[in-house]
């Protein structure tokens, strides 16, 4: 017998369903790629769950925005009518402003220190409002996401070839105010409609961590990668606070333990797929540009106090983050 969590509980209820032999099924919808870590992870997370609960918790992973795009999911996730997701913890932003900080280029020195303080008592108590005041639930977010870079139809090797970018971010003001500043022609543009805005010329330019542009084939449409290394984001494995009440107490921690077990494989595999991204698009004749990392952070940096008043991040969060720039 397949149910969902809150048909489960139900059934239950009324007697209709032995709580032994029940199944409870999670639906976990993802926007990336099926080759993307991200949901190979995912798949191994329920290989674990399903030994851990000795098959009473079922999760079917469903990539490629087969769920609805991120927003989607997530306002599914606040109304319990979608019970789980795995994405950038970015997006949450559209419910508790602090989550946007992520989108603010070069906030973080690395990946080790955006996963560190993504674990940190500053972004627990992110996490814990986001419970209280919209029913999201964090379960983890310390899966790296990777560096994100440009990928461009004519070569980006400085801060001045920004000017007049017209680069596609995601419709969230962190990322549309940092490339304003740095005087680039912004377009908000859903993620759904980024391929082919680039390859009808309404955009120049798009940004992710190579193994997702890869993943994606962006190469095929545009031929320049600019490292940059301008954002690290961590991946949060999210479900509904309704849906996790219905879970047991030995069913909520076997879940939580096979995120966790598969966090540091995750990682591992990240660094090796964006390495052998790079390798791939360098063979495939794509033009490969780094450039003065430090004096692009920088310049972006210059730009933060700014940011952080029109977006409205907390003030005790903008000083944390600052206190560890180097």
């Amino acid at each position: 017998m397949k149910l969902g969590s809150t048909a489960l509980a139900f059934a239950m209820s009324i007697g209709l369903v032995n709580p032994v032999l029940a199944e409870t099924v999670l639906k976990v919808g993802l926007i990336d790629p099926p080759a993307h870590i991200d949901v190979i992870a995912s798949q191994r997370v329920a290989d674990r769950v399903a030994e851990l609960t000795n098959g009473e918790v079922k999760l079917e992973i469903y990539p490629a925005a087969q769920l609805g795009f991120a927003s989607d999911m997530l306002s599914g996730l606040k109304l319990g009518t979608v019970e789980m997701f795995v994405g950038a913890t970015t997006w949450l932003g559209a419910f508790e402003t602090d989550f946007w900080v992520p989108g603010t280029l070069y906030v973080f020195n690395d990946q080790e220190q955006a996963r560190e303080m993504h674990q940190s008592a500053t972004f627990q108590a992110m996490n814990d409002r986001l419970v209280e005041n919209h029913g999201i639930r964090v379960l983890a977010q310390n899966w790296d996401r990777g560096p994100r870079n440009f990928i461009t139809t004519r070569p980006v090797e400085t801060i001045q070839d920004l000017e007049g970018l017209k680069i596609r971010v995601p419709p969230q003001e962190s990322w549309i105010e940092n490339f304003k500043l740095a005087g680039a022609a912004a377009t908000p543009m859903p993620l759904s409609e980024t391929f082919t805005g680039l390859q009808q010329g309404i955009v120049e330019s798009t940004e992710q961590a190579s193994n997702w542009l890869y993943g994606n084939k962006y190469h095929t449409i545009a031929n320049n990668l600019t490292r940059t290394n301008h954002n690290y984001e961590e991946t949060g494995v999210m479900i509904s606070e309704r849906v996790f009440q219905n879970l047991t107490e030995e069913q909520r921690t076997a879940v939580v333990a096979a995120i966790n077990e598969v966090a540091g494989w995750h990682n591992e595999q990240v660094a090796i797929q964006i390495a052998e991204a790079e390798e791939k698009m360098a063979a495939e004749g794509i033009n490969i540009i780094d450039v003065d990392v430090d004096a692009w952070k920088e310049h972006f940096r210059a730009n933060f106090d700014t940011i952080v008043e029109i977006v409205g991040y907390s003030d005790d969060l903008a000083a944390e983050l600052k206190a560890q720039w180097k």
